[in-house]
């Protein structure tokens, strides 16, 4: 199976991306996003542009009780229990991924305005949790960056 994603060229230099489905039925969600293939991010993770495109309601998720750390310091993040994330594969089939999804978010407030301005572009990432199950191949001068899988 072949998952095949694209090269983001609004990044320089331009970054590995993948259009998912992202369906939860708890929160009535069904809509597509596109991740950025981090092999640095140990899960996959909805980041503050993406949770408001989504219409997130914290107060609707579990909190966890650890923040996490990365691009503009400690994080508070949240658990979406049933998510699913669908790829289109090669031969236009779909392929699920069950997971518990995280949300982060950041305080915007204790930001400055420049850090606001960067975290606010931040795109989502699919994590290692999922990119392990796939050969992930990145090939930035033949423009391929794909997901393979023998299932």
């Amino acid at each position: 199976m072949k998952i095949y994603g694209f090269l983001n060229r609004e990044y320089e230099p331009p970054a590995p991306f993948i259009k998912i489905l992202f369906t939860s039925e708890n929160l009535n969600i069904r809509k597509f996003l596109n991740l950025c293939i981090d092999t640095g991010a140990s899960s996959t993770i909805i980041l503050d542009k993406d949770a408001r495109y989504l219409g997130l309601n914290l107060k609707y998720l579990k909190k966890a009780e650890k923040r996490i750390g990365g691009v503009g310091g400690l994080i508070d993040v949240y658990f979406i229990k049933d998510a699913k994330i669908i790829f289109r594969t090669e031969d236009g089939t779909h392929h699920e991924e069950k997971l518990n999804l995280l949300v982060g978010v950041h305080e915007m407030e204790k930001l400055t305005e420049e850090e606001r301005a960067l975290v606010t572009r931040l795109p989502s990432l699919l994590g290692r949790d999922i990119i392990g199950k796939f050969k992930f191949i990145f090939e930035e001068k033949e423009q391929i960056v794909l997901l393979e899988s023998e299932n």
